[in-house]
């Protein structure tokens, strides 16, 4: 895996370079994983904590700018990756993708999103954000991958502690 880092110290650039490895070994196949190129920039200024974007325009890709909010000392900054790592996966194997098709009434042409080959359109009851299934994914997933990587730090510094 390739990772690129802009508006990070080292520090943080090692914390995040160890997360996302972490994120990215439970996700996804380690041949996957080697193949991917993740640029991950800070922006304070965003709206969003986090912003997951396939830079590549193909099946199966394998290049994604990550956006994230924040510090890296900060919990939900990590959290916000491994949510955004999700979306990688997801990406990456194919489950989510983007395609043109009719708008409704058949008046030029819109981005849709589709999972698990099929466009996805919410239901009179749903959120266009809250209730698309890449995102419930993603939110279940960010709890147990961040609960998993801390466990693994804890379990890293109180090992260097008793040596």
């Amino acid at each position: 895996m390739f990772l690129n880092f802009t508006g990070f110290n080292k520090r943080e650039r090692l914390e995040l370079t160890e997360a996302v490895e972490f994120f990215a070994a439970q996700l996804m196949d380690p041949r996957m994983v080697r193949n991917l190129t993740l640029d991950i920039e800070r922006n304070k200024k965003s709206d969003v904590q986090g912003e997951c974007v396939n830079e590549e325009d193909c099946k199966n890709p394998r290049w994604f700018t990550i956006t994230l909010r924040g510090n890296a000392e900060d919990e939900d900054m990590v959290k916000t990756l491994a949510h955004e790592m999700v979306h990688v996966k997801q990406y990456a194997k194919n489950e989510l993708s983007k395609v043109m098709t009719a708008a409704r009434g058949g008046k030029g042409i819109r981005i849709a999103s589709k999972w698990q080959g099929q466009i996805w359109d919410p239901k009179k009851k749903e959120d266009a954000y809250w209730d698309c299934p890449w995102e419930i994914e993603a939110y279940g997933r960010e709890v147990g991958l961040y609960q998993k990587w801390f466990a693994m730090k804890d379990k890293k510094s109180e090992s260097i502690s008793n040596k």
